[in-house]
């Protein structure tokens, strides 16, 4: 029978796991009620609270199947609350004996589970896994960001230092204009180690635990579609699909045939998000040169609005680079940066969540639709 998900069906304050060691839990959880063994991907370093930290892997459905949705989240840490739950929510609605015969589904969970064990946007090197997928020989120039980087790390966290980056911003933003402003703030740079949306100096713990595991669970797979959960960008509580495939590409006329409206090109310059390098999810067809299609797109929820989003962004890495992160002021700056890229309300959460589920349900029939 087709795979078919209502979000009326979820429960109105449907559950989600509040942080990363109850949502690694929940997840391994919900794939031993399908007798589905985990692959564990152990991070060197302990998380927030001491626990151990991995990349964990489930598979359901035929292993030798040649269609395979890839579902993954905590690219960016934080968001993982979102991409966690939206995983789990799909284990608990669908078995193997409902899938579409030669299809698979892929979960990988918590990409980058530092981040998303400590609250942040980044990783343990605070470089932002999806700006690392790069030639690191010859990484994206982003000249703009520069002259920004005083400005967003100021020496001290006081109310007269906020208001002078707060002016500062301002000015900026008249002189070179709100687009310019934000394509140099959020569309990543390798200058600056200590930045917002650093890309980093080569292959990051997250980048090379992918690079391993991505092809091997692949190596059989010849159209595959990848879901990568994301919050904080737009409208609160709407799921936009961003693509990065070329305009008149088969791949974005797909994800336009599958997903409907809601589908946005970067190349188009549809999206608010900024045409981007290094993104994990266009890693894919590099790794696995076998498949004749790889489809991706991030999931993109809205939160707050993108001023709060990056003002959480700007305190946490002022809290990891100059603050104290286990003080009264760092347990504040986490509550902010959690509440930007997660809305934790029953409302939201049922909306992004069931809206995931029917992205994923019309994921699987697109896939079930190629020619074997």
């Amino acid at each position: 029978m087709p795979i078919a998900f209502d979000p009326a069906d979820l429960p109105a304050d449907v559950e989600v796991a509040p942080d990363y060691a109850s949502a690694r839990r929940a997840f391994i959880t919900a794939a031993a009620r399908h007798g589905l063994q985990v692959e564990t991907h152990p991070h060197p370093l302990p998380g927030m609270q001491g626990e151990a930290l991995s990349t964990d892997v489930a598979w359901l459905g035929p292993r030798d199947a040649s269609r395979v949705v890839v579902s993954l989240s905590g690219t960016h840490g934080v968001e993982g609350l979102y991409g966690s739950g939206c995983q789990v929510a799909a284990l608990e609605r669908i078995d193997a004996a409902s899938l579409p015969v030669g299809v698979a589904l892929m979960f990988v969970h918590a990409v980058n589970p530092y981040g998303f064990s400590w609250v942040r946007r980044v990783d343990s090197d605070n470089v932002d896994v999806n700006r690392n997928f790069v030639d690191h020989a010859a990484p994206p120039a982003n000249p703009g960001y520069a002259a920004l980087h005083p400005l967003l790390l100021p020496a001290e966290w006081t109310p007269e230092s906020l208001q002078r980056m707060q002016a500062g911003l301002i000015e900026v933003r008249a002189r070179n204009g709100a687009t310019a402003t934000r394509r140099a703030i959020t569309g990543g740079q390798f200058t600056h180690p200590d930045g917002l949306f650093y890309g980093g100096r080569g292959p990051t713990w997250s980048n090379r635990t992918m690079s391993a595991l991505v092809p091997r669970w692949l190596a059989d797979a010849r159209a595959i579609c990848v879901l990568d959960h994301h919050t904080g960008l737009g409208p609160n509580g709407h799921t936009e699909l961003i693509c990065r495939h070329p305009a008149g590409s088969r791949a974005l006329e797909l994800a336009r045939r599958w997903w409907g409206a809601d589908v946005t090109s970067t190349d188009a310059g549809e999206s608010e998000s900024q045409v981007l390098g290094g993104n994990v999810r266009m890693a894919f067809e590099g790794w696995c040169p076998r498949a004749t299609l790889v489809v991706t797109t991030a999931l993109e929820v809205g939160t707050l609005g993108s001023e709060a989003v990056i003002a959480a962004l700007v305190a946490d890495n002022w809290l990891h680079q100059r603050g104290d992160v286990r003080s009264p002021l760092g347990d504040r700056i986490r509550r902010q940066v959690r509440d930007a890229f997660f809305v934790d309300t029953p409302a939201w959460r049922v909306r992004a969540i069931g809206r995931a589920l029917q992205i994923l349900e019309h994921s699987i029939d697109g896939l079930r639709a190629l020619e074997p």
